[in-house]
């Protein structure tokens, strides 16, 4: 009979652990846009791997660089050589200051992040003029979370215009989640 009850112990215990971490990714992004939505940059932190981000990022907007220098309009051209070296060093510099807490939570929310991460703070101040867009934005924003293996889950934000941002998170532990990637789609349009 003891045995009995461990055994049913047991594999509630695991059917619950399975659940949770099943669901884990859930709130990972419901954690992450509370965070949006209150505008803690601290909090939103801690969901989000900048390093990962930041290459992955850097990696696409490279990749479509690339693609319209191969343009057949470009590809004869001999400053497309000076145009690629010109464009890394703007991409390096550009994601390098957009990717940081304030800059990932405004794109999260559906707006553009400011072109320096210390242009928001002194407005924070007086967020009551921006509440009304923060309000509209949140409320056009869809959200979908798929599972594509047992580490990986892309979140999709799409607005009610049919635009979406795909974020890819990693597992980070059997319950928390972080997030590494995204897919823009207008990069990949040359």
């Amino acid at each position: 009979m003891l045995n009995k009850k461990m055994l049913v112990g047991a594999t509630a215990a695991i059917a619950i652990g399975a659940v949770t971490s099943y669901a884990s990714p859930y709130w990972t992004i419901y954690q992450m846009r509370s965070a949006i939505e209150t505008r803690d940059p601290e909090k939103f932190s801690r969901y989000v791997d900048y390093p990962a981000l930041r290459e992955n990022l850097k990696a696409q907007l490279l990749l479509s660089i690339n693609a319209h220098l191969q343009s057949p309009e470009l590809k004869g051209n001999p400053f497309a050589g000076l145009g690629q070296m010109i464009g890394l060093a703007m991409v390096n510099t550009l994601v390098d200051t957009m990717v940081s807490p304030a800059g990932v939570m405004a794109l999260m929310a559906g707006e553009k992040p400011a072109a320096q991460p210390s242009a928001p703070q002194p407005q924070a101040s007086a967020p009551a003029p921006e509440a009304p867009r923060k309000e509209a934005a949140r409320d056009t924003l869809k959200y979908d979370v798929s599972y594509r293996s047992w580490n990986l889950v892309q979140a999709t934000a799409t607005k009610d215009n049919g635009d979406a941002i795909v974020a890819d998170l990693r597992r980070d532990g059997l319950w928390s989640w972080k997030w590494v990637g995204i897919k823009i789609p207008d990069l990949a349009r040359p």
